[in-house]
């Protein structure tokens, strides 16, 4: 059984955004792990573990929105490029519906 190209296109999207919240979490934890060594090395629990988890959230937040401004670039200019391959009947019938 084949698949369509718009189905593979929405698995593709559902990816690209589910990689996005375990980039969050994935750089709130390292950051916390480090914040939690520093603790130990420095004798200063529960500060560095508050502090690196503060940082690796802003950096996940950081690289969450980077990513997220950059899909939907690409997005709005898939959609550009498409309807500027349309013809102008094909156009219309999209501005009518």
């Amino acid at each position: 059984m084949a698949r369509s190209s718009s189905t593979q296109t929405d698995w593709s999207r559902v990816a690209a955004y589910g990689d996005l919240g375990l980039r969050f979490a994935v750089a709130a934890a390292a950051g916390g792990f480090l914040g939690h060594l520093l603790d130990q090395k420095l004798h200063t629990y529960p500060f560095g573990l508050i502090v690196g988890i503060m940082l690796g959230g802003t950096g996940g937040f950081i690289s969450l929105y980077r990513s997220v401004m950059r899909m939907t670039a690409e997005e709005s200019k898939s959609k550009k490029s498409a309807d500027s391959h349309q013809g102008p009947e094909e156009s219309q019938k999209k501005i009518d519906a």
